[in-house]
């Protein structure tokens, strides 16, 4: 490999679609997205740090809502 490239230890396999057109990511991207989900996960108490597989969908609202924060939808 090049000077400018890098290696690392891939653990995740990440795919995101916009309106259903998956998005091209590389592996760092990849890694990084899982990451950082995966961590904000690990501090809800109903998550087991050893789940397989997530799935997330974020859909926007057509109106935006005002809501408290601490309350579950």
């Amino acid at each position: 490999m090049g000077a400018h490239h890098r290696e690392f230890d891939k653990n995740f396999q990440t795919e995101i679609k916009i309106n259903g057109k998956k998005l091209p990511l590389n592996h760092f991207i990849q890694e990084t997205v899982a990451n950082v989900i995966v961590g904000l996960l690990k501090t809800l108490k109903e998550v087991d740090e050893a789940e397989e597989s997530i799935e997330i969908k974020i859909k926007k609202m057509k109106e935006t809502k005002t809501v408290d924060a601490h309350t579950y939808p």
